[in-house]
């Protein structure tokens, strides 16, 4: 199966947290976490639509100014993804600096606060001086566009740390030499069947050339699914066995896994009292999972003056796994 991502990881697995996505069925990138962005570039920033961010701890929103001041000029706006009191944390953000000179700029930052029942959310708009205004309650199926959706999970961390899971749609192509053999151009009506199976109504007729076709004869004969595929971000939750079943249970059958391994197997009293996954218990999520591969992050930057043993333990039993 094609892997449809593009996945950066900006910055060293020993630095700050914070991964560059693409999918090739979508339009906009997005990022996970914000911490330092180091390697990126203002091109790359300006492709971001969304931003989920885990929480607030500095190594994964240090990196807010860096986006704000990327993408002030930006006509497109930014959606903020982030756990309870994330409206005034971005708030807190915007008010430190004077913003007497903007009001001709177009940027707009659209802040999704997630809650166990409910998403708020606030907008800030350089049009009058990123004054939060604030709005009511969203579904967060009418978010993501390109028919994407997300899942969100709350972790302990000794604070909410939020899992994220990009949800892929379906996607249906098309058999071409079964459309040649059956004497067929494409054209809109193509569209117009993808959208009636895509809503699950594969009855009735459509109109190809002036002619009626069975839509499930169509289906049957035309139409290949192609199953899709979901990528998962977990990070900064402790050990506990509360924490990992509910991670075993989000990350359930994903395409790729990103999760933090920041501790080694020796490690597992400091893990404790860092509230962070040890590797092993890392691997063990993430085989139960079945989820199909892999990416580690968030090593302690201890282990870098002997990363050989580190990431010895780390890829220790994963033959092609790891991404």
């Amino acid at each position: 199966m094609r892997n449809n991502y593009l996945i950066k990881r900006v910055n060293s697995p020993f630095d700050d947290t914070a991964f560059f996505v693409r999918n090739i069925y979508k339009k906009d990138a997005f990022l996970f976490d914000c911490g330092r962005l180091g390697d990126i570039t203002n091109s790359e920033l300006l492709d971001v639509r969304d931003v989920f961010v885990s929480h607030t701890h500095m190594d994964h929103f240090y990196g807010f100014d860096r986006i704000l001041r990327g993408c002030l000029r930006s006509e497109k706006p930014i959606r903020f993804y982030g756990p309870p009191n994330f409206i005034n944390n971005v708030k807190g953000k915007l008010d430190g600096y004077t913003w007497n000179l903007i009001k001709s700029y177009p940027l707009t930052i659209e802040v999704y606060e997630l809650g166990v029942k409910n998403i708020k959310k606030a907008v800030f708009s350089a049009l009058n001086g990123f004054v939060p205004e604030y709005e009511k309650e969203v579904p967060k199926e009418e978010l993501l566009g390109d028919r994407f959706q997300f899942d969100y999970c709350f972790f302990d961390h000794k604070t909410i740390s939020i899992g994220y899971r990009i949800k892929e749609p379906v996607h249906i192509n098309i058999k071409k030499n079964v459309l040649e053999k059956l004497n067929l151009k494409a054209g809109p009506w193509l569209t117009a069947l993808k959208d009636r199976l895509i809503s699950g109504k594969n009855t009735g007729d459509i109109e190809v050339d002036g002619k009626l076709y069975n839509v499930a004869d169509l289906e049957k004969e035309l139409v290949i699914y192609s199953e899709p595929q979901d990528i998962t971000f977990i990070t900064d939750i402790a050990p506990t066995y509360e924490n990992f079943r509910k991670a075993v249970d989000f990350a359930k059958n994903s395409y790729i896994l990103l999760i933090e391994a920041m501790f080694s197997k020796f490690d597992i009293v400091h893990a404790i009292e860092k509230a962070h996954l040890t590797i092993p218990i890392a691997k063990e999520i993430f085989f139960r999972s079945g989820s199909k591969f892999v990416k580690f992050f968030h090593f302690a930057p201890k282990y870098e003056h002997n990363r050989d043993h580190f990431m010895d333990e780390l890829y220790d039993g994963m033959s092609e796994k790891i991404i």
